[in-house]
This record gives structure tokens, C-alpha cells and sequence, in this order.
């Protein structure tokens, strides 16, 4: 098990994906995921699931990274946790939403707040004799989801 984030492009918000096969029930959560609403049967859920993949040329996302397996994130844990307190620092987005553990899934950064996470990911690249390759592996790969939710306005999705 692993850590993965993404940010979906905005070709479904544009309208620029390819129509939908039951545009009358599609709707986007909070995630800016595309669900069907009401009771749909499997074969229209089965139908939406393969419109999403070819919906566009990004296939509904902008950027997906793996950000680490159980193991990785609890070293950046204890990397950043090095890091702040021998430079009385505190990075309460990355420690509270991203980091909190390896696995979790279903959460959300809202857009609002990438800029934030963002310039916390910089602190801590800022800091870059204290970091190993997948430290930086993983700092950058957050801030690549960063700068996509700054650019959709759409959130970062664990």
C-alpha cells in the first residue's frame, strides 16, 4: 500500500471532454469527481467509468503522483519533524493532510490551499543537505501537484 495524489484537469468543468453518455445525471463532487446521480444500474456506472477514461487527452487528470508506500511517508514524517524542530519551523499542511499516515485515500486539499502547501514544500526543499533522493522525489512531487491545483483551481485528491 501506498500513498497516491492527483489533480483533475478541467476539460469536464470547460466542457471540453467528450460528451457523456447520461449528461442529464452526471454531476462533479467535491473532489471534482465525475459521478452518476441517483440509483444507476451497473451497466450505466460501467458506461460512465469508460467515458472517464476517454473523456480527454489527459484522461481526466492533470497530474497523479505516487507519492510513497507506508515506509516512505513515515521517513518524510520523521525527516520533517527533524527539520522543524531544529529550525523552529512548523508545516501544519504537509504534517496534517498529506503525511498523517502512508495510506489514507478519500481526502482532499482544496485549491485555496495549495499555495500554502506549497511554500511549505519549498521550506523544506529549502533544507536539501538534510534530504535524501526520495526526500526530494517527494517534496517535488508534491509541489508538481501544487502548481497544477493553483493552475485547474481544482483540489489535490489522496
Amino acid at each position: 500500500m501506498g500513498l497516491d495524489a492527483h489533480v483533475r484537469c478541467r476539460c469536464i468543468q470547460d466542457g471540453l471532454a467528450k460528451p457523456h453518455p447520461f449528461p442529464d445525471r452526471l454531476a462533479l463532487d467535491d473532489t471534482i469527481d465525475p459521478i452518476l446521480t441517483g440509483d444507476p444500474p451497473l451497466d450505466d456506472l460501467l458506461a460512465h467509468d469508460r467515458w472517464f477514461c476517454e473523456s480527454c487527452e489527459h484522461g481526466g487528470y492533470i497530474v497523479s503522483e505516487p507519492l510513497g508506500n507506508m515506509a516512505v511517508i513515515a521517513h518524510v514524517r520523521e525527516v520533517i519533524g527533524n527539520i522543524e524542530q531544529s529550525h523552529f519551523l512548523y508545516v501544519p499542511l504537509l504534517k496534517e493532510k498529506v503525511i498523517f499516515n502512508g495510506v489514507h485515500s478519500g481526502d482532499h486539499i482544496p485549491s485555496a490551499d495549495a499555495l500554502h502547501l506549497l511554500e511549505e514544500v519549498d521550506t523544506m526543499l529549502q533544507f536539501s543537505g538534510s534530504l535524501d533522493d526520495s526526500d526530494r522525489k517527494f517534496f517535488l512531487s508534491v509541489k508538481r501537484l501544487c502548481k497544477a491545483s493553483i493552475n485547474t483551481k481544482n483540489p489535490i485528491v489522496f
